[in-house]
């Protein structure tokens, strides 16, 4: 190829880039963006609609399993735990779906009140908070934190479900010596905003050692916690992948048997009165 020829076909070259797309071009490509847009639209609105809908049926059965009360029994703990304990197996023909929520309740504790700043700090009686997943690790792997400087594991909390219990001297309940435990392990949604609140004026404390709190005067707070009337339910959604969602520990010379499950809602209220004074709910799917 000769330098004339190399020049023309150079120079054609240019001259095509510097046209660029034509008028037909330009159209096509904006019409495709626009309807990628309005793709996108629908979809962003279809999910905020299903994500409305969720959280509408999430608070409508909490609401229906606080007036009910409407608990998780020993026998559906025997059912969950069913396919992990051979002393539980055949017990019980019911069967816990895993798509759907369980509800449990617990007491909840009244520290006393910080007037320094001005909250009453709360604690969440069956809980054990544990600043890592620790001994529950299987079920909530973090390859992360094998590797990653300074990254630890993430924090778990556990709720106790069943356990051996025996009377004391005292005629009080307590846990039998060398009794078994069982458990539901979630991620700490103290630490993770994985919950949803509808009242500003309680929040989560992160840590071990107090649960929640509640921003509100003294006399008011008072008025609530001093009949000990103070409940939190719990929805819990269990995983019940018999490979992957069950473990087996020791606690302090008890046999425990976890399962792992992630909290759908969280309401805080006075069984007393029926007032709920607090909702959490998971938006997530």
């Amino acid at each position: 190829m000769n330098s004339v020829t190399k020049v023309i076909i150079t120079s054609a070259a240019l001259l095509l880039a510097a046209c660029g797309p034509s008028k037909e071009q330009l159209a096509r490509i904006e019409l495709l963006a626009q309807e990628q847009a309005r793709i996108a639209a629908e979809a962003a609105q279809q999910e905020a609609s299903a994500r409305r809908m969720r959280i509408s049926t999430r608070l409508q059965r909490a609401d229906i399993h606080w007036k009910s009360k409407d608990y998780l029994s020993e026998e559906n703990v025997q059912s969950l735990f069913s396919s992990q304990d051979r002393r539980f197996a055949g017990l019980t023909e019911e069967e816990l779906e895993q798509q759907n929520t369980y509800f449990i309740n617990y007491p909840l504790q009244a520290a006393r009140y910080n007037y320094k700043k001005g909250f009453h700090p709360f604690n969440i009686v069956g809980i054990r908070s544990l600043p890592n997943s620790g001994p529950y690790s299987s079920l909530f792997p973090d390859e992360a934190a094998d590797y990653a400087p300074g990254h630890s594991a993430k924090s778990v909390v556990e709720f106790t479900l069943h356990q051996d219990l025996e009377k004391n001297r005292l005629g009080q309940d307590v846990l039998m010596k060398n009794g078994h435990r069982w458990v539901a392990t979630v991620l700490n949604f103290k630490n993770y905003p994985a919950l949803k609140a509808y009242n500003r004026n309680w929040q989560w404390i992160p840590g071990v050692f107090e649960d929640i709190k509640w921003n509100a005067a003294p006399e008011k707070t008072h008025s609530q916690s001093d009949a000990r009337a103070l409940e939190v339910q719990l929805g819990l959604r269990f995983c019940t992948l018999e490979d992957r969602c069950y473990s087996n520990i020791d606690y302090q010379g008890h046999p425990t048997h976890a399962v792992r499950a992630e909290v759908i809602s969280i309401y805080v209220g006075n069984r007393e009165n029926g007032e709920i004074l607090a909702k959490f709910v998971r938006e997530a799917e």
